[in-house]
């Protein structure tokens, strides 16, 4: 039996894309447990770590138990008017808080290493909650033309045609541009910041184990999330220039398939991934994985040893009493 594209697609996202949201879940709720151990609240970096973790939960539950609901279930968007305006809107608003807020974590890193003590002053966890606070409020008001442009017209969650090259154009530039290239550009200044304090007196406190530890991890999940994006702008601006062209069914497929691949299935790659990318790239959060799990198991036996003596009391006391009555 032959396979067309579309059967591909389909599998991907039955078994391919569960898989990514099991881990991407099960990875994040890691993050934010072993980040929630010590004092690292006092590190503005961890801030922004700790709130992508909760941002990337939502935007792979919201994207991809979507996806998975409707193979075998009929679309809501194609009954539900209200669905059809939420569902791209809160997608799109979820993953460009998620990208904003690597883009405050990479902004941190370069501050913190700056010379100028005003621009060091971003670094504050103070300002990193208002930072954060601020971005989680301003992208619905940002992306909320997305709710506008969704019509349930004939059973379809479609586009409206006047806003399809528009939408293709921001989403090109502001999803798919502007964050990797204002992580890039962050990244690369402080890489070449720190190599400059390496020998001067305070370098001691830029370069402490901590703070190395958050920037290799974030730079980390920058260089996947590049990767991950590569294709994004040109598939979108492609299928918005392309829109009212005239295609074989053998291209639509392509294009269908292409188009998930770069803008369904790639995307949700960066979210998920987070977990696994920082352990592989840091020994530091190595150390402090192990030491997290090491804890836990830890208070784990103990309690159960306290748990068991209990047991064993509260089983024979009955015993007792009865002896003591006969």
């Amino acid at each position: 039996m032959s396979w067309s594209l579309t059967d591909v697609r389909l599998w991907m996202i039955r078994y391919i894309t569960s898989f990514i949201w099991a881990f991407g879940f099960l990875g994040n709720l890691i993050i934010i447990y072993v980040l929630t151990r010590k004092n690292f609240f006092r590190n503005s970096c961890v801030l922004y770590l700790l709130a992508a973790s909760i941002i990337n939960i939502l935007s792979l539950s919201w994207g991809i138990l979507q996806s998975l609901y409707n193979l075998d279930h009929i679309d809501p968007t194609t009954y539900s008017f209200v669905y059809c305006k939420l569902r791209q809107y809160i997608n799109h608003t979820l993953l460009m808080i998620g990208r904003s807020l690597i883009v405050f974590a990479c902004i941190d890193r370069y501050a913190i290493c700056n010379g100028s003590a005003r621009f060091r002053s971003f670094c504050q966890p103070k300002l990193a909650i208002q930072m954060i606070i601020a971005n989680i409020f301003i992208w619905p008001i940002i992306t909320v033309h997305i709710a506008f442009e969704q019509v349930l017209y004939k059973n379809q969650c479609i586009m409206i045609s006047p806003y399809i090259i528009i939408y293709g154009f921001y989403s090109a530039i502001v999803a798919g541009i502007v964050p990797p290239v204002l992580m890039t550009i962050f990244s690369l200044l402080t890489i070449r910041h720190r190599r400059e304090l390496r020998t001067r007196l305070n370098a001691g406190r830029i370069n402490s184990r901590n703070d190395h530890t958050f920037t290799v991890m974030l730079f980390s999940q920058v260089f996947i999330y590049i990767i991950t994006t590569s294709l994004f702008p040109a598939i979108t601006l492609y299928k918005a220039i392309t829109n009212t062209y005239i295609k074989s069914a053998q291209s639509l497929d392509i294009e269908a398939f292409v188009f998930f691949f770069s803008t369904s299935f790639l995307v949700y790659l960066n979210p998920a991934s987070a977990l696994y990318v920082y352990i592989a790239s840091s020994k530091g959060f190595r150390k402090e994985f192990n030491a997290a799990f090491t804890n836990l198991s830890k208070r784990i036996i103990r309690r159960r040893i306290r748990v068991e003596p209990a047991r064993v009391l509260a089983h024979d006391i009955p015993q007792t009493i009865r002896n003591t009555d006969i």
